[in-house]
């Protein structure tokens, strides 16, 4: 066997077992006072990747997601954080009605789960049919602030990103 047939095997090897690696490998976010895992083959996605015309990208602390179809909103993970104003039933309840009334959503359950150590509302909803989305919005409050995870895409792409999105709710911790 020739030579350079060996090294561009060896090379070929090399290159596979990166991209694998990096794959498999979770990311961490660690800022803005949070800090959280996400998948390997995602990234922290800037504005212009997001087709979020909310009003509400002013208390965005990240989004990351999947870089290919970031754009056209499946696969998208945003963490906001605001200023706690009442109690935490009290701003579930405002976000539910507010999702239902601005964007037809359907409620599908409100599950009481563990956050950084705290009870959250882990919220399962579709939305109207013009958009499509089926999303799941994590809400908990620390430290007189509120934290809301949402995590979210196509109704076709969502369920086949259960473990994906909790890596990211399991890891997520509040650090500042």
């Amino acid at each position: 066997m020739k030579w350079y047939y060996v090294v561009f095997i060896v090379f070929f090897i090399i290159i596979s077992c990166a991209t694998v690696y990096k794959a498999i490998t979770p990311h961490n976010y660690d800022s803005n006072g949070v800090s959280f895992n996400y998948p390997g083959t995602w990234i922290k996605l800037d504005p212009n990747q997001l087709n979020n015309t909310n009003e509400s990208t002013k208390s965005d602390l990240v989004a990351v997601g999947d870089p290919n179809s970031a754009h056209n909103g499946d696969i998208i993970v945003i963490v906001q954080k605001t200023e706690k104003v009442g109690t935490l039933e009290e701003i579930v309840a405002a976000s539910k009605a507010e999702l239902e009334k601005d964007w037809g959503a359907v409620i599908q359950s409100d599950n009481i789960i563990k956050v950084d150590g705290r009870d959250a509302h882990d919220i399962v909803y579709t939305t109207d049919s013009r958009s499509n989305k089926k999303q799941r919005m994590v809400i908990f409050d620390k430290n007189d602030m509120v934290y809301c995870i949402i995590l979210g895409g196509s109704i076709s792409a969502f369920d086949g990103q259960k473990d994906n999105f909790d890596m990211i709710v399991n890891s997520f911790k509040v650090t500042g």
